[in-house]
């Protein structure tokens, strides 16, 4: 039996740590799996993609060390999901004795890749934290001159500057994000 945690093609895929009570959870008593490349999968969980000749249909895809369950309908993922960790291994235990499995389909479009090893509270942070910095280069210049000069953020123009600051908080969540986040969403 599996246990799938679903979520819309157009949000982002949930890992184990990450599931919460009222999250989208269905079980199923076999799913069948299919044995795929790393580059298939990294489409099956970053694009929107369409498989003409397929029917509407739940099945998981595998590179033998990750494992997504794929919903089509009308041809086009309409939702991911995923297991648990248990889970995770008997699929990549089982694609292990599978012969690998090819999909024709089109890539319609590219999604950004999750950053993964970030609790989804410090996804949705950042996300908001990328959004208000935005604004706040736009609309409220003076409190970014501020905040770049707190940061010690010595670039000549506004464009640097701006691309210094987001460079600062690409990558991860630490406590430069939660400062920021506490000054500039949740006190503005």
């Amino acid at each position: 039996m599996f246990l799938v945690n679903f979520v819309y093609d157009d949000e982002e895929l949930l890992e184990p740590y990450e599931w919460q009570d009222d999250d989208c959870f269905e079980e199923f008593y076999y799913l069948p799996i299919y044995y795929v490349s790393l580059e298939q999968l990294h489409d099956f969980i970053y694009a929107q993609l369409c498989i003409d000749d397929l029917e509407d249909s739940i099945f998981i895809v595998c590179d033998g060390h990750y494992s997504v369950v794929i919903e089509m309908r009308d041809g086009h993922i309409y939702r991911r999901g995923t297991v648990n960790l248990l889970q995770r291994d008997v699929i990549n235990d089982i694609t292990k004795t599978l012969g690998m499995t090819y999909f024709e389909y089109r890539i319609i479009e590219e999604a950004y890749e999750k950053e993964f090893g970030l609790t989804r509270d410090e996804r949705l942070k950042k996300i908001c934290l990328e959004e208000v910095i935005d604004e706040i280069f736009v609309v409220h210049y003076e409190l970014f001159l501020e905040i770049c000069e707190q940061l010690n953020i010595k670039e000549e123009g506004p464009s640097e500057k701006y691309l210094a600051l987001k460079h600062k908080i690409e990558k991860g969540y630490s406590s430069l994000h939660e400062l920021l986040y506490q000054e500039l969403v949740q006190k503005g």
